[in-house]
Order: structure tokens, then sequence, then C-alpha cells
């Protein structure tokens, strides 16, 4: 009875974590101190990364292992991952052919298109960071560690979350497409995987083919 008792107050704490988190991000207003974008930058590290690893390593006493940092099944990844990305960007070249808005609004900042070291810096730093972000909480925290016991549902469920952020902080744009589209997919990797280091490897090719084709069909 205890047992059960502990899993509910556990569930439930995390729940309201995912959503204060998802709230703060939604209803932060920038300073005029700072950039808005270096600004919500330092917000996502701090509530995507920071307090995931905390509440699991600090507060709850658990291996990071319960948040998809382990080898998981290697085999399952690998395929799953490749597969994943072979289908959106399938999905990615379509669109860009079917809907012209999109690869005229889907742009990388001037600076990267123009010089190949910065090109570089943007998709190994800023990408990957940005990716680890997302998989951290998305993929980590919400399905994985919350939602584990919710099986197929929780890629259904996390994805519907990520669409929440976006959609209620008005941030859905041809822009966030790619995310939207690799969303369910890095989910289904983590739950077959078991692990987020798949579904960030698979993330971070996906958006570098992504914005090497544009820069190309551009």
């Amino acid at each position: 009875m205890l047992r059960i008792l502990s899993m509910y107050r556990r569930f439930i704490v995390t729940g309201m974590l995912v959503f204060f988190s998802l709230g703060f991000l939604i209803f932060f207003t920038e300073s005029d101190a700072l950039s808005p974008v270096l600004q919500k930058f330092i917000v996502s590290i701090v509530f995507f990364l920071v307090i995931p690893l905390l509440y699991s390593k600090i507060v709850l006493s658990e291996s990071l292992k319960n948040l998809g940092f382990q080898k998981g099944n290697f085999g399952a990844g690998v395929f799953t991952g490749l597969l994943s990305v072979a289908l959106a960007g399938g999905v990615v070249v379509w669109l860009a052919l079917s809907f012209p808005s999109f690869h005229e609004q889907y742009t990388l900042p001037a600076s990267v298109e123009n010089s190949f070291l910065w090109f570089v810096f943007y998709e190994l730093v800023l990408v990957s960071l940005s990716v680890l972000l997302y998989e951290v909480f998305f993929r980590g925290l919400v399905e994985l560690f919350w939602l584990r016991e919710f099986k197929w549902w929780s890629i259904l469920i996390q994805a519907v979350l990520f669409f929440g952020l976006l959609a209620l902080s008005r941030s859905i744009s041809w822009q966030m497409v790619p995310l939207l589209i690799f969303c369910p997919l890095s989910g289904l990797i983590a739950y077959r995987s078991k692990s987020i280091w798949y579904s960030v490897v698979a993330s971070w090719i996906f958006l570098f083919l992504t914005d090497v084709f544009f820069l190309i069909y551009r």
C-alpha cells in the first residue's frame, strides 16, 4: 500500500514539475537588459536540463538512467533512428516541394548561411544543445520518467505537450515544422531503445540534413 501511494505521489509531483516548467516558459516575459533569444535560451537550459537532472538525482535520489541516460537497446535505437531520419527527411522534402512558403520562411541566421565556420559552430554547438534540451525534458523527464507506465501513449502525450508549448507560446511557424515532424518519431526512438542518446543523435542528424537541404535548395 505504501509503495502504491509513493508511486502516485511521485507521478503527481513529477506532473506538477512538468506543467510548471512548461507554464513558466509559455508565460515568461523577457527583460530589456538582455537579448530575448539569449534569455529564452538560458531559461530553457534551467527548466529543460538542470531542473530535471537535479530533481531526479537529488530530490528523488534516483539514477539518471530513469531519464534515459543509459545505453539502452542499441539495435532498436539505431534501427528506429535511421528509419525515422529517412521518413522525416522524406516528409520535409515533400513539404518543401509542395509548399513554397516552407523553403521561403525556413531560414538560418545570415552569418550561418554565409560562413562555413559559423555554420559548423551553429550545427555542432547551438543545434546540438537545443536538441539535448528537448530530449532530456520531453523524451527523458516526460516520456521515460513520468509517463513510463503509459507505454505507447507516452509517445503521443509528450508530442502533444511539445505542440502545446509551441502553440501557447505562439512559436508555431515553418521554422518549427522540422521539430514538430520529428517529435513523435524521437519519442518512438526513445521508447524502443529506453535511452535518449539515440533520439539525441537522430534528431541532430535530421535537423542537420534539413539545414543542408534548405541551403542547397535555396
